[in-house]
């Protein structure tokens, strides 16, 4: 079977860097971007399977990017899952409008990552 290709977008760099090693211990293939237009750039020149996303990113931020993934005919299925220390309540229309697949409050449990990237194989 082969490996999911999972971008990682977070400008938390401990963060981003310490899920990064626990994906890639778990069998995972994975690439690492730490802010909006890089999250772009990196998932046109490779599209993702599943991009796990920060809201809060410099430069172009979490619902921009989803945004305009979904816009894009080669980029509109990947499997996008906000992991973000904003609650989707706060504005959940903006949320959904954005086209998250699933919406994740920080700090998340490893597990739940896990039990989501296994719908996506």
């Amino acid at each position: 079977m082969r490996q999911l290709y999972i971008l990682i977008a977070d400008d938390n760099r401990d963060l981003a860097w310490g899920l990064a090693l626990l994906l890639k211990l778990a069998g995972f293939d994975v690439e690492m971007v730490h802010d909006g237009r890089d999250a772009l750039r990196a998932a046109r020149a490779r599209r993702p399977d599943v991009l796990l996303l920060d809201i809060g990113l410099p430069g172009m931020d979490g619902f921009q990017v989803a945004e305009q993934m979904r816009n894009d005919p080669v980029l509109e299925d990947v499997f996008i899952i906000a992991i973000s220390g904003y609650d989707p309540d706060m504005f959940p229309e903006r949320s959904r409008g954005a086209g998250f697949d699933h919406h994740l409050v920080k700090p998340v449990e490893f597990r739940t990552i896990l039990s989501l990237l296994g719908r996506v194989r």
